[in-house]
């Protein structure tokens, strides 16, 4: 039995999840007749569990994701979507992120593509990574706010260190040449080093008509293309999908 000085002391140096951990095990007889080193694997377990638990929430709340609960298991395969399962079965373990690879997921609107970046973002903050998801014309506009070069580069490192950048709409409006420039040092920064998901209504080989023929614009998406991993969410209109079927209930 651990006294109550003892309980105090842990909670005095912020190990308030051991404490209760001890104090849960105190009231399983089990518990109290194992053997020290056997509980304290077990008091090492759940304490393990509870701060991985705290981690992920912390993290998944700031990926500010546009879906926070999205979940591979909410997929819908239906005949009509054409989504290749095989890919996304490997996108789900996660080990994408280990290798920086980048991800365009394309389709029409409300064919699903947000809800899947959602469902790679939370395995990735399962994973222990710093996610963030950004709509281009907020990434944008935010950008457009700031007015030193120094508020700038602060803001072009930021999300340069993310483990995971979700880019939402991207290239759903034309870039003026300051746009450009400012999307070239992200990808620049980001390329081989971290994974970058970029959601679009267009399909890869349109990007080029997209962003523009600059050579600025070209050097973007070779950097891009090296290696991308491509996801069509195809023909299917997944809002009208789900409307239908309230409508049938």
């Amino acid at each position: 039995m651990i006294d109550k000085s003892s309980i105090e002391k842990l909670n005095a140096l912020k190990l308030d999840e051991l404490a209760d951990i001890i104090h849960r095990q105190e009231s399983v007889t089990e518990f109290i007749s194992m053997p020290f080193d056997q509980r304290l694997q077990f008091a090492i377990d759940d304490l393990y569990t509870a701060k991985m638990d705290q981690n992920y929430k912390r993290l998944l709340a700031n990926a500010h994701l546009k879906y926070p609960g999205a979940s591979f298991h909410s997929i819908e395969y239906l005949p009509g979507r054409n989504l290749d399962k095989t890919t996304l079965t490997q996108l789900a373990t996660g080990n994408f992120l280990g290798y920086a690879t980048d991800i365009a997921i394309y389709g029409i609107s409300g064919s699903g593509k947000s809800f899947i970046a959602c469902c790679l973002g939370t395995i990735a903050c399962s994973h222990g990574k710093r996610t963030l998801f950004y709509r281009m014309p907020d990434l944008l506009e935010d950008f457009a706010c700031l007015e030193t070069a120094q508020q700038r580069k602060r803001f072009m490192t930021k999300l340069a260190r993310y483990d995971l950048l979700i880019i939402d709409e991207w290239l759903g409006k034309s870039l003026t040449e300051l746009e450009i420039n400012f999307i070239f040092e992200i990808v620049e920064k980001r390329t081989e080093v971290h994974s970058t998901i970029f959601c679009s209504q267009y399909a890869p080989q349109d990007w080029y008509a997209r962003l523009g023929a600059s050579t600025q614009c070209e050097s973007i998406l070779n950097r891009i293309f090296s290696g991308l991993c491509r996801l069509n969410c195809g023909p299917m209109n997944m809002r009208d999908h789900y409307s239908l079927s309230k409508l049938r209930i």
